[in-house]
């Protein structure tokens, strides 16, 4: 039986900044299933490979292919929309607006409305904000915070 294709694969992408070259032909698969690492020192490259990969930055050269798709070049939020995203170290909320209405903003890219339909809060808008919201209620309720829900986040501890 052959190997199922790979999800996520680097094919010999290399990186610089300046003079300074970050990557150097870094190739890897990952397929459905798999749990992979990357695990070096400081300054390895790491950040740099999740930053190409999620489009923060460019590759000099070489393919970044998700299920078979060249995203080499895509802008990071169309990378967003088919799934790859990058997370920060130090996350920042909104500190005087609650726990709800942050969780909201944080999904404010999977919303499939335009602006105008947006500014006239219109029945489509309406609709997709109710199912933004049923999926927001149900982090809440999965990470136990289902009593802070109104609270503003500054008045939350870690």
């Amino acid at each position: 039986m052959a190997e199922p294709a790979p999800q996520l694969a680097l094919e010999s992408v290399t990186l610089g900044f300046g003079g300074l070259q970050v990557l150097d032909g870094v190739s890897f698969e990952a397929r459905a299933g798999e749990l992979l690492a990357l695990i070096g020192p400081n300054g390895a490259g790491k950040t740099s490979v999740l930053n190409c990969i999620s489009g923060l930055y460019r590759p000099r050269s070489g393919r970044i292919l998700l299920g078979g798709r060249d995203i080499t070049r895509e802008r990071p939020h169309r990378i967003a929309t088919r799934g790859i995203a990058r997370t920060f170290q130090h996350g920042e909320l909104f500190p005087h607006m609650s726990v709800i209405d942050n969780l909201m903003v944080a999904r404010h890219g999977r919303f499939r409305s335009y602006t105008l339909a947006e500014i006239v809060f219109s029945p489509g808008v309406r609709r997709e904000e109710a199912r933004h919201r049923r999926r927001v209620e149900e982090v809440i309720e999965f990470v136990e915070l289902e009593r802070h829900r109104h609270r503003p986040v500054d008045g939350l501890p870690y």
